[in-house]
């Protein structure tokens, strides 16, 4: 019934979406969630942001849920603007909203949610470089956007990784395509270093790169058993869904292919960030972005929908498990 609404009635879709969101971030409306403690990836634009707002309230709920919807719709028409969905569908931001309210205690802001919407940014502006002959303007903004994502939590710098693999898959091999994507992604951190110079606060500088950018990852994790239900699940759905999804590309035409492996590709290398923080409870929200897009396929190629059903409404029960045990 779920996955049979969304390939058919456009505007029930639509109230569903905003229904269940409302639903599932009842609790945090209720009772507004503190601003998330500083985490040792927490980057100086998102404590600039948490300085700005209050400590504890509403505002910050509404401000997150706001945001996660727009990322949600957003991710929505990119997939359809690229024919990547289908045009009278909105499950992939169905699907998005519902991976980033799996835990009550990030329904308020967090280094994460703001950097996700800079890699959705960043993933429609890089889309665009297909069959062009360099798409510098593209490659430039893209790495700048992966940059102010870095500033909000400094894990995304990982996902440059993905965008120069990305310029083989579109077939750019110019060498001043990647000095382009390094010149973009220096551009803000040079920014903000030149305002911590002309601050005259040169220690913020040596405090900024040792205390931000661990080299290796913190592995005690994972100490709630729902979390651990939750993320196994997680995978045990997505790694079918990154298969079939792969496996689909080639019925698409080369232009749809080439996106489709590029959004494949983000997958692999949000794995990266996800590893780093394994620790924190917004973990799994830097995989959302790919995400939304692979299990959003998985769940349609499904030939009977009831099987999909099934699959979604044990989604649903384990993120709202999530939300009641965390409140």
């Amino acid at each position: 019934m779920i996955v049979s609404i969304f390939k058919r009635n456009y505007f029930l879709q639509f109230a569903i979406l905003i229904i269940v969101t409302l639903l599932l971030w009842l609790p945090a409306f209720i009772t507004p969630v503190p601003i998330m403690n500083k985490g040792s990836f927490d980057m100086p634009f998102f404590d600039f942001m948490a300085s700005v707002f209050p400590q504890q309230n509403v505002v910050n709920t509404i401000t997150c849920f706001l945001l996660v919807l727009l990322q949600g719709l957003l991710i929505n028409h990119i997939f359809t603007f690229y024919q990547l969905s289908q045009k009278t569908s909105f499950f992939p931001a169905f699907v998005y909203v519902l991976l980033m309210s799996s835990d009550y205690r990030f329904m308020t802001l967090n280094s994460v949610t703001f950097a996700n919407t800079f890699i959705v940014l960043a993933l429609f502006s890089f889309l665009r470089c297909y069959n062009k002959n360099e798409g510098l303007d593209e490659i430039y903004l893209s790495s700048v956007l992966i940059a102010i994502g870095t500033l909000f939590y400094s894990p995304v710098i990982l996902l440059i990784l993905w965008l120069w693999i990305g310029l083989f898959n579109f077939k750019i091999y110019k060498l001043r395509s990647f000095f382009v994507s390094i010149f973009g992604l220096l551009t803000p951190f040079l920014v903000l270093f030149v305002y911590y110079y002309l601050s005259d606060n040169n220690q913020a500088i040596l405090n900024f790169v040792s205390s931000h950018f661990a080299i290796v990852p913190s592995f005690d994790f994972l100490n709630q058993p729902i979390q651990i239900v939750y993320i196994a699940y997680m995978f045990l759905l997505l790694i079918p869904a990154y298969f079939i999804s792969l496996m689909n590309k080639n019925d698409q035409k080369l232009s749809v292919r080439k996106r489709i492996s590029t959004i494949l590709l983000l997958f692999i290398f949000t794995l990266l960030p996800f590893v780093y923080d394994l620790n924190s409870p917004t973990m799994s929200l830097i995989l959302a972005v790919p995400s939304a897009y692979i299990l959003s396929t998985f769940f349609f190629s499904i030939k009977r929908n009831i099987y999909s059903d099934l699959y979604i409404v044990v989604l649903l029960i384990l993120t709202v498990v999530k939300i009641l045990i965390n409140t």
